[in-house]
């Protein structure tokens, strides 16, 4: 039998690049989370200088996760007025040098936007690191379900999802910040979702999900090594989703982590009873992921 060196190559380079990512998860995260995940802060803003807005039957809707960097402020305002995003969900927001809350509450008075914060974990003796929703309209109903916890025998984590109804001057929209696990597989992806999918099930208004669902195409053996291209994660995540009316235009986006060129898209936006009009994945700064966003309307 003729083997072909150049896919032999191709498949020596990409187990190499799989098994650097699987350092750098080791390396990049700092947050160890207790055996048993207890509730955490959760804090609601108000805007005091919002003004009305126009009403209108559009929407623009983003994500990012911002890694946690502090000096990611500039960046975020700057992309707000860039792609004139409405709401913007934000994961890993907190850093041993600020708290989450006081970055989102920074951030919401420099927009004059509203906010929700949701604690995941905490950081160090005096800092949490968590989720957050800044929204040029307010918020309500602002909730976190606790979602399954994964012992991945080293930097595990706590992970919740943080809703809230955004009063749109076209209506209400339900909308849900996620941030799944990294080093599960696709059954376990999809579990730690369900429960959320089945709450939001008796709501009957728009809803949009989105988030860094960490969904790689990768097979984990034992949560600790990676085995690229056994297992499609995203679509799996994608036909749970689907099977509860939801949708995402990002199907064919690119990659939005950065790291060796893998082809890793984690980031996702899932839209219920909305049509979407225009989507993308932006470059970053500061971050190792790529922001998306998608303009959405009724």
């Amino acid at each position: 039998m003729a083997y072909d060196c150049s896919m032999l190559r191709d498949l020596s380079f990409t187990l190499y690049r799989a098994a650097c990512l699987c350092v750098v998860l080791v390396a990049t995260s700092p947050i160890e989370a207790s055996t048993l995940c207890t509730p955490l802060a959760v804090t609601h803003r108000a805007s005091p200088t919002s003004v009305d807005q126009p009403a209108q039957r559009t929407l623009t809707v983003a994500s990012l996760n911002m890694a946690g960097r502090p000096q990611i402020g500039d960046v975020l305002a700057a992309w707000i007025h860039q792609r004139e995003i409405d709401i913007l969900l934000l994961q890993e927001v907190g850093h041993l040098s600020i708290d989450g809350e006081a970055f989102v509450a920074t951030l919401a008075d420099r927009l004059a936007f509203h906010s929700s914060y949701g604690a995941a974990n905490l950081l160090g003796n005096a800092h949490t690191q968590g989720l957050a929703i800044v929204s040029r309209y307010p918020l309500t109903d602002i909730r976190v379900y606790p979602l399954a916890h994964y012992q991945l025998r080293f930097r595990s984590r706590c992970r919740i999802a943080l809703a809230a109804t955004v009063i749109t001057t076209h209506g209400p929209v339900r909308v849900v910040n996620v941030h799944l696990d990294t080093r599960i597989n696709s059954k376990d992806r999809v579990a730690q979702v369900a429960p959320l999918l089945q709450t939001l099930g008796g709501v009957d208004i728009p809803q949009i999900i989105g988030g860094d669902f960490n969904t790689m195409n990768i097979r984990w053996f034992q949560t600790m090594w990676p085995l690229p291209y056994l297992q499609r994660q995203s679509a799996a995540v994608q036909a749970s989703f689907a099977a509860e009316g939801f949708d995402t235009p990002l199907r064919d986006g690119r990659p939005t982590f950065k790291f060796l060129g893998l082809p890793l898209r984690l980031d996702w936006l899932y839209l219920k009873r909305l049509e979407p009009l225009a989507w993308n994945v932006d470059d970053i700064r500061l971050t190792d992921h790529r922001g998306v966003w998608a303009r959405v309307r009724w």
